[in-house]
């Protein structure tokens, strides 16, 4: 595949069934969950005052690059942190995290994939 320029402003649509005020642009999708595997990469965009209601987990591997922006994240192990961009994390399958509000907003790239079953 060619490199091909990235809108970060438009063409974004609502997570569906999460928080209102966070919006996702999908670049790659085979996550299958009820099969436990593929990848999905997504721009995701969080709107200022954003606030996820709890701390949760992901099967699946999950990583993260605050492009723009900033957000406040707990963990259970170190409370909250302010995150700003430019800003990174890798996330194995089970790491529990949040909830997650930002004041400003953020825009955020996140790579999600499954371990090989083989």
């Amino acid at each position: 595949m060619l490199f091909e320029n990235l809108d970060l402003e438009s063409g974004f649509t609502p997570v569906k069934g999460k928080v209102a005020g966070i919006d996702e642009k999908i670049l790659v999708n085979d996550l299958d969950h009820e099969a436990g595997q593929g990848k999905r990469t997504r721009l995701l965009r969080l709107a200022p005052g954003v606030q996820t209601p709890e701390a949760h987990d992901h099967p699946y591997w999950e990583e993260l690059y605050v492009i723009s922006g900033s957000m406040i994240e707990g963990t259970p192990d170190t409370g909250e942190n302010r995150i700003v961009a430019p800003s990174y994390a890798c996330r194995k399958p089970g790491f529990f995290h949040g909830p997650i509000r930002t004041d400003e907003g953020c825009t955020l790239i996140e790579f999600n994939w499954y371990d090989d079953k083989d």
